[in-house]
C-alpha cells in the first residue's frame, strides 16, 4: 500500500476504535465500501480516487476486525457480517481472501416450506468450498438437522467430506451458518455453474429440500504446487515431505512415513509455512484438517493459505509431533471383565473407568485452547471395525476427561482402540525450504 494510504487505514482505525458507531450507520458504511469494491470490476471508467476509497473502506474493515475487539464486536452485531469476525481472527488466508476479492457475494434467496434459504456467498477453489449462508422461517429452526448436503458443478456431483458448525444462535428463527467442503480429489472444473442441494429436517415428520443454482463471475484460481521429495528425521523416525500444494482456500501438505518406522506418527501440533520475514500460517484449527489417518502410510495435512503473498522464500516447519511406539499406541480392552490388557507404559492417558461398551479417560490438556479427540474407531478381536459414534469431553483444573462410546452389537473382546492423539513427542525440528 502507498505510504499516504497506510497512513490514511490507520487514521481511520484509531478513529474508529474511538468512535461509538451506530449500528446502521457501521453497515452502511461497510456495504457501500463492499458495493464500490466489487463495482469497480464491472465499471472500468470509476475515478482512482473512488478505488482508493473502496480499498481503504474494505481494508479498514479487515484490519480493524484483527486489532479491535470493540469493532470486532460492532461488526459481529450487523446481521450476515458475524461470520466474517470469528473466520478472520482465527485465519490469515481468509484474511486475504477477503482482501483480494476471491469472497464471492452471491444473495441469491429460496423459499420452501415457508422457511427461507438465502445463499449470502461463496469461495471455491480446486480444493473446496465455503458456503455461506443463511436460514430464517416464522418458527424456530434452531434444532434443524441435515441430512444431505451436495455441490455440484454442471449436474456433477463434488465428492467432499463436509462439515458445517451448527453455532449458538441469537435467534432461534434466524441461523447464520457456513457449510465447509473439501473435496476428495483436486477438481477441474467445466464452468462456473454450480448448485448446492440440501435437506433440513425440522423434525421427525417434515424435510425440506433446497435446491439453489448459482454462477460464479471470478476467475476460479489454480493452484501453485511445489514439488519437494525430501526426507527428513525426528528422534530417528523418517519422514519423506512429498509435496506442497497451495491454494486459496488452504495449503495441502502431503507426507508419507518410512514403513520400518519404530514409532506411529499421531498429530503435528506445529506445522507451518513461513516466509524470509518469518510470517507464519499455521495449520487450521477448526474444521477438516486432512487426508488419511493414522496408520496410513501417506497422508496429507491442511495449513492455513497464503496463496496471494509473493514470498521470495518459504520453508516448510514443524515440531512438537505426537508420536507412540507401534507395540503401545493403542489400548487392548475387556469390556465384559471390564479390564485393560495393554496400553502404553507411560500411562499419560489414565482409563478410569469401563463400562459394557463405554471407557473413560483422563490427561493432562495436551495444547492450550484445543481438544484432541483421542480415538477414531476400535477394531475387534475377529478383525473387524467397532465405530465410536459418541464421544464427550470436558475438563477440570488439572486434566481433560473424554468419554468415548462404542457401537455395542460390534464389540467383541478383546477391543483394540488406537489412539490418533497422545501426549507423547518426538524430539527434534525440521525446517525445509520449499521455495
Amino acid at each position: 500500500m502507498y505510504e499516504k494510504e497506510e497512513e490514511m487505514l490507520n487514521e481511520s482505525r484509531k478513529q474508529m476504535e474511538q468512535m461509538e458507531i451506530p449500528d446502521q450507520q457501521l453497515n452502511d458504511a461497510i456495504q457501500l465500501g463492499l458495493l464500490h469494491a466489487k463495482a469497480k470490476k464491472r465499471k472500468r471508467k470509476k475515478s482512482l480516487w473512488s478505488l482508493t476509497v473502496a480499498a481503504i473502506l474494505i481494508l479498514t474493515f479487515v484490519t480493524s476486525v484483527r486489532v479491535s475487539p470493540v469493532f470486532a464486536s460492532a461488526v459481529a452485531s450487523i446481521p450476515g457480517l458475524e461470520r466474517f469476525v470469528h473466520l478472520l481472527q482465527n485465519d490469515k488466508g481468509l484474511e486475504a481472501i477477503i482482501e483480494n476479492d476471491y469472497y464471492e457475494p452471491i444473495g441469491i434467496s429460496q423459499v420452501k416450506d415457508n422457511i427461507t434459504f438465502t445463499l449470502d456467498g461463496v469461495i471455491i477453489d480446486e480444493t473446496g468450498a465455503e458456503i455461506f449462508y443463511t436460514l430464517e422461517a416464522p418458527h424456530s429452526i434452531k434444532n434443524i438437522d441435515y441430512n444431505k448436503i451436495d455441490l455440484l458443478n454442471d449436474n456433477k456431483n463434488l465428492i467432499s467430506s463436509i462439515g458445517y458448525n451448527s453455532p449458538n444462535q441469537e435467534y432461534a428463527n434466524r441461523k447464520v451458518d457456513e457449510f465447509s467442503f473439501v473435496f476428495q480429489d483436486i477438481q477441474e472444473f467445466t464452468s462456473n455453474d454450480f448448485e448446492i442441494m440440501f435437506e433440513i429436517q425440522v423434525d421427525k415428520n417434515n424435510k425440506t429440500t433446497f435446491q439453489v443454482p448459482f454462477t460464479i463471475k471470478n476467475d476460479l484460481m489454480r493452484g501453485k504446487v511445489y514439488e519437494v521429495n525430501e526426507e527428513v528425521a525426528m528422534d530417528g523416525q523418517k519422514i519423506v515431505v512429498k509435496q506442497v500444494k497451495v491454494y486459496p482456500l488452504r495449503v495441502a501438505v502431503t507426507l508419507q512415513y518410512d514403513e520400518k518406522n519404530e514409532m506411529e506418527i499421531l498429530q503435528f501440533e506445529d506445522i507451518r509455512l513461513e516466509d524470509e520475514n518469518g510470517e507464519i500460517w499455521s495449520s487450521i484449527q477448526n474444521g477438516i484438517s486432512g487426508f488419511g489417518g493414522v496408520g496410513y502410510k501417506e497422508r496429507t495435512y491442511f495449513l492455513q493459505s497464503n496463496y496471494f503473498k509473493q514470498p521470495k522464500e518459504l520453508y516448510l516447519k514443524f515440531n512438537k509431533v505426537q508420536a507412540l511406539s507401534k507395540d503401545e499406541s493403542y489400548l487392548l480392552v475387556d469390556f465384559e471383565k471390564k479390564e485393560v490388557l495393554e496400553q502404553p507404559s507411560n500411562k499419560k492417558v489414565e482409563v478410569t473407568n469401563i463400562q459394557n461398551n463405554s471407557i473413560e479417560v483422563k490427561y493432562r490438556p495436551i495444547r492450550d485452547n484445543h481438544t484432541y479427540s483421542l480415538f477414531s474407531q476400535g477394531e475387534n478381536a475377529n478383525g473387524g471395525d467397532v465405530s465410536i459414534p459418541t464421544e464427550a469431553t470436558w475438563s477440570d483444573v488439572d486434566y481433560n476427561y473424554s468419554t468415548i462410546t462404542l457401537e455395542a452389537k460390534d464389540i467383541i473382546n478383546p477391543v483394540k482402540i488406537p489412539f490418533i492423539a497422545y501426549p507423547n513427542y518426538l524430539d527434534g525440528s525440521v525446517s525445509i525450504q520449499i521455495k
